[in-house]
């Protein structure tokens, strides 16, 4: 029986040379044709080693289409078709080939590139995802009641069927390959491996999520296929506290693992001296920055985890401390490409300091008519981006927003929702379903759209709070939650005085 091996050293830290030629910015492409297909274009999203990307494809008349885009290195796909996310792995150099008939479209679907590995690499993704895709999503409907020992055995029996299939059918995949040719070999069952970790991955993130993280971490079973016997005891003893650099490069669901573990759990065996939290108040910047300086070895994870950090900090916290981590950051990283995308970022972020002017924006309501930001001058302006399908936007409406929107109902203060994540039927469809009250706008397009990349604006829900001159407040205001509406003397009581 042809098993299929891990191929890494069970250590704390593995490592390779040349890392930093994997950040670098390739191409690759997407072609094919699509019948009874509507629209003028389709959709797709992609990791990088930033933050997810969002790209449409340009469809012709006759349903052909052919479009470059960047890749860095390797990422995860995810094609925006059939009402779903459809993921696969793009490369720098790849040649896309897809088609289908929107009408009937599972049956018609192909995806294919230029060499017959990777076509048995997508091969293998593609029953996975047919396989998996609905199983997984249904582990977040789970009723919030039930308990964490019954949801770990519930996503560990699936993690267990999923890789049981990927074993199988990496078996079957594999025997199309002749025996003689053994560099192809060695090279889809290094893919076949990376598949293993990106599954594993996934549902450790799903973990996370959900607040089981360290307590619970998915292993096979004793009685599994076999392929993978071994793991359980060396690999899987490792996995929430291994630097691998392997799986950095390649496997986008661990780099989002590790940013949030390192974050909030400290893993490694090593020593920072940081100052106690009581000492230096509230920012969590400087603590991520600190942790990275004193736990991770390897370079090229410790400049990605701190421009992550950095960045992340600017869209979540108050700015003035988050630059100064930035400004003392910059010098030690030393990555070209780390730092080149830190001091871009940095440029376009700095217009939303405490202090300068608020961007303009015209943007449409659900009438029909143009809104601007300056029709609120004199007035104090609380800015809601939010989105349809966003469960923590949905739960502020409900429980939250009612509430401060009363209490300020008659003073000189405007609260301004902006919808990113929605056709224009489906917000409007949300506004009367939810009731939402306010100056109710749309921004289509969330991150390609310009007001969404003028304010930053990577993640929901997210609020600006604005003075009445039109300058910025606060880029990473509280959620409505977060005021106390009975002392009179919260932020934005002071902003009406």
């Amino acid at each position: 029986m042809l098993r299929l091996h891990l191929f890494c050293c069970f250590l704390f830290c593995i490592s390779f040379s040349d890392a930093q030629e994997y950040f670098k910015p390739g191409q690759f492409v997407i072609k094919g044709q699509v019948k009874n297909f509507k629209e003028p274009f389709f959709e797709f999203g992609m990791t990088s080693y930033l933050n997810n990307e969002s790209h449409s494809v340009t469809v012709q008349g006759d349903g052909r289409f052919e479009q470059s885009f960047p890749v860095q290195f390797q990422q995860d796909i995810y094609f925006y078709l059939n009402d779903d996310a459809i993921s696969f792995t793009v490369k720098d150099k790849d040649t896309l080939f897809l088609e289908w008939d929107n009408e009937h479209f599972t049956p018609s679907f192909s995806i294919r590139a230029g060499g017959e590995n990777r076509n048995l690499e997508l091969a293998l993704q593609w029953i996975s995802y047919r396989h998996f895709r609905d199983p997984f999503m249904k582990l977040f409907e789970m009723d919030k009641k039930t308990s964490a020992e019954e949801k770990y055995k519930k996503v560990n029996d699936l993690f267990n069927r999923h890789i049981e299939l990927l074993s199988d059918s990496f078996q079957k995949l594999h025997a199309q390959i002749p025996g003689a040719q053994y560099d192809r070999e060695i090279k889809f069952t290094r893919f076949a491996n990376q598949q293993f970790a990106s599954v594993l991955f996934q549902y450790n993130n799903f973990l996370w999520q959900n607040r089981m993280v360290p307590q619970f971490k998915v292993k096979p079973a004793k009685d599994s296929s076999g392929y993978f016997s071994g793991l359980d005891i060396q690999f899987l003893k490792y996995q929430y506290g291994m630097l691998n650099e392997f799986w950095f490069r390649d496997i986008p669901e661990y780099r989002d693992f590790l940013f949030n573990y390192i974050r909030f759990q400290k893993p490694f065996n090593s020593w920072s001296a940081i100052p106690p939290a009581k000492a230096r108040g509230f920012d969590p910047t400087y603590d991520d920055y600190h942790t990275a300086l004193g736990t991770i070895q390897i370079g090229s994870i410790r400049d990605w985890f701190i421009m992550r950090s950095i960045i992340f900090g600017f869209g979540h916290y108050d700015f003035t401390p988050v630059e100064k981590i930035y400004e003392e950051a910059l010098p030690a990283i030393t990555d070209p490409w780390i730092k080149e995308t830190l001091q871009n970022h940095y440029t376009a972020i700095k217009r939303l300091k405490p202090g300068n002017p608020a961007p303009a924006f015209t943007l449409k309501n659900e009438k029909g008519q143009m809104v601007s930001l300056s029709d609120f001058k004199g007035k104090v302006v609380y800015i809601d981006f939010w989105g349809v399908f966003c469960g923590p936007c949905i739960y502020d409406i409900k429980n939250h927003i009612p509430q401060i929107h009363e209490y300020y109902k008659d003073k000189e203060i405007v609260f301004i929702n902006i919808c990113v994540d929605a056709k224009e039927k489906q917000w409007k469809d949300a506004l009367v379903k939810y009731k939402l009250d306010g100056i109710n706008l749309i921004a289509e397009g969330w991150t390609d759209h310009p007001v969404c990349q003028a304010y930053n604006i990577s993640s929901i829900p997210h609020y600006i709070l604005i003075d009445k001159e039109g300058t910025i407040v606060n880029n990473n205001a509280r959620r409505p939650s977060g005021y106390d509406l009975k002392s009179g003397k919260n932020v934005i009581d002071n902003l009406l005085k």
